[in-house]
């Protein structure tokens, strides 16, 4: 009589990852709005300036804005920092104390000059253009202040692209050891206006970030965490609003679960398991 097949390393896997399941429960999301916002500029007239308080800020290839009259190829990058204290203490709250792991951190970005095209009303941008930009981690966060960073979300009045990319500028070594979070598309879109941004109104976008070791780490501790947006092609112009934009403030959401974040079951394992997926069985015959 044939008797069932029975596959040893199926089965082996099916209970490995049966242990990670018991590891998953409901999700936590909290979220936050910046604490502090910049952006750099080479701009020949702002390279020295603190451009932390204009409403918007932007990341942009070096371009013209032949628009409002600048000829300057001009290459812009921004810094935004989020405080992760209430996060942290949210989880702990929900989960236990550093009972939890993280399981994904999306920015939510807006724009109220989002048509590619068509220039923003002020000349200090360039014009809105579909395109890649990176989003980098990095773990100086002496660019602000909390403490007077305020609702405004001031960076230092020194922090400027001369400081940072100028020769013996103080902010030299501002993003030694930057790791990225992630490369993304910036399409684009149909909204324009200088108004408010009630009502979702201002072209908001979110951005799901890599989950690499540093960040979590900080994130577990409750720590600032600080963000270095760059154009990753020629024609990218992106902007977003800053915390000087009445309701239409940067944030940042974070998910977590209970339990330490499960182990990756090792891409060894699963070969050996394959190669080990013969079926085994028992076929008893009678004696002859």
């Amino acid at each position: 009589m044939n008797k069932p097949l029975f596959t040893h390393s199926t089965a082996a896997i099916a209970i490995a990852l049966a242990s990670q399941n018991d590891l998953a429960v409901a999700a936590t999301t909290i979220s936050v709005e910046a604490t502090s916002d910049t952006f750099l500029t080479n701009d020949i007239n702002q390279a020295g300036s603190d451009m932390s308080s204009f409403g918007a800020m932007m990341i942009s290839a070096p371009v013209q804005n032949l628009a409002m009259g600048v000829t300057q190829y001009r290459t812009m990058e921004n810094l935004i920092a989020y405080n992760t204290a209430s996060i942290k203490d949210g989880f702990d709250a929900e989960f236990g104390a550093g009972n939890w792991h993280v399981t994904d951190v999306q920015f939510k970005w807006y724009t109220n000059f989002d048509i590619p095209g068509v220039p923003a009303n002020n000349a200090q941008f360039n014009v809105p253009a579909p395109g890649y930009f990176n989003i980098g981690y990095f773990s100086n966060d002496n660019w602000f202040n909390p403490a007077t960073a305020g609702p405004a979300g001031t960076a230092n009045p020194d922090l400027n692209w001369n400081s940072v990319y100028g020769s013996g500028g103080a902010y030299n070594d501002l993003f030694t050891g930057q790791e990225s979070v992630g490369t993304f598309y910036y399409p684009g879109g149909t909204f324009n206006g200088a108004q408010n941004c009630a009502g979702e109104v201002c072209a908001p976008r979110f951005w799901d970030l890599e989950l690499i070791p540093s960040m979590l780490s900080d994130i577990a501790a409750g720590g600032y965490l600080s963000f270095h947006g760059t154009a990753a092609d020629d024609n990218l112009v992106y902007l977003i609003n800053q915390m000087t934009k009445p309701d239409a403030h940067p944030q940042i959401f974070i998910t977590a679960g209970a339990g330490p974040a499960p182990v990756p079951i090792p891409a060894a394992v699963w070969l050996f398991g394959s190669a080990l997926a013969t079926p085994v069985g028992f076929d008893r015959r009678k004696a002859l």
